[in-house]
């Protein structure tokens, strides 16, 4: 086993996740080989995609793609007795952007991170189907159904485990670096962000597109303004999201360094501002290189101590 290698550890948060695919795009463009991935949510999907061997270039026009009308068109809504979203669709797109493959097929170990709620557990999936367990690290209790696998019933590894750096490390990683979309942390390992130079990104507006799209956002706008208040839905989303951002505090804090993209106003369903969300992760990234390149370099040196 080669020294000094290098574990990413991709955390959830819904639509703000897609800044993973900015991190990515200037580790790949640095040349920083990863070497394992682990993710939880949104990050089992970024992370997935890019273990599968989907460049960070084509993740970045496959989100550009789902605009609203596309956004709505996964929902596949089903009747409100486990959850809001059945999630079939979801998996058929995810099993299309990983090309059908096994965790057996991936070009990087990968693992991702779901619960079961039955075993009242955390779960590391890292054999059999790719899609299906993704699609289970990223169902969000009460929106997406739980999915069904190996006789446990699993739900989003957000509630449990939302930025798995202990995963990758039992990986093998020498060092670990984690990309949160919950916040600056308050752990006192380095952290790198995008706002911390002034640079927050700002989103919530529909802009430089035609009329349709402009029908499709105010329909949109107008059901989650449904689901607000008084919502079980709403009140699930953001109880979760307050959850994982406690939970990530003490995970965080045993990483190597922390890259935290900040994107201003994001709701959890943005997915249709994905180009903000991916700038957001590129300068945050970009901040954070040279601090990764010298724990890389330490590491090397002290193996052969």
């Amino acid at each position: 086993m080669k020294a000094g290698r290098l574990g990413l550890a991709l955390g959830s948060g819904s639509a703000r996740g897609l800044a993973h695919i900015g991190v990515l795009k200037v580790l790949d463009r640095e040349g920083l080989p990863i070497d394992v991935i682990a993710g939880t949510s949104i990050g089992a999907v970024i992370g997935g995609a890019y273990a599968a061997g989907v460049t960070p270039q084509e993740m970045e026009r496959i989100a550009l793609s789902v605009d609203i009308r596309r956004l709505i068109s996964l929902a596949d809504i089903t009747r409100p007795t486990t959850a809001l979203v059945n999630g079939k669709r979801v998996e058929e797109f995810i099993r299309d952007v990983v090309d059908g493959k096994t965790f057996a097929d991936t070009r990087i170990p990968f693992s991702c991170v779901a619960v079961d709620v039955a075993g009242e557990q955390e779960v590391v999936l890292h054999e059999g189907d790719l899609a299906s367990a993704i699609r289970a690290s990223a169902s969000t209790p009460v929106i997406f159904a739980p999915v069904k696998r190996e006789g446990r019933l699993l739900v989003d590894g957000g509630v449990l485990n939302s930025v798995p750096v202990d995963v990758a490390r039992d990986m093998g990683a020498d060092i670990v670096v984690a990309v949160t979309n919950l916040g600056i942390p308050r752990s006192k390992v380095p952290i790198f962000s995008n706002d911390k130079h002034g640079e927050s990104i700002a989103t919530g507006k529909i802009e430089g597109t035609g009329f349709t799209e402009v029908v499709y956002s105010r329909v949109l706008t107008a059901i989650m303004d449904r689901l607000r208040s008084p919502s079980v839905y709403q009140l699930a989303a953001g109880s979760v999201d307050l959850m994982q951002r406690e939970l990530s505090e003490r995970r965080l804090g045993t990483a190597d360094l922390v890259i935290a993209p900040q994107i201003d106003g994001a709701a959890y369903y943005s997915f249709y501002e994905a180009d903000k969300m991916i700038a957001a992760g590129e300068r945050a990234a970009e901040v954070a290189i040279t601090e990764i390149e010298s724990l890389l370099a330490a590491e090397r040196v002290a193996s052969t101590d």
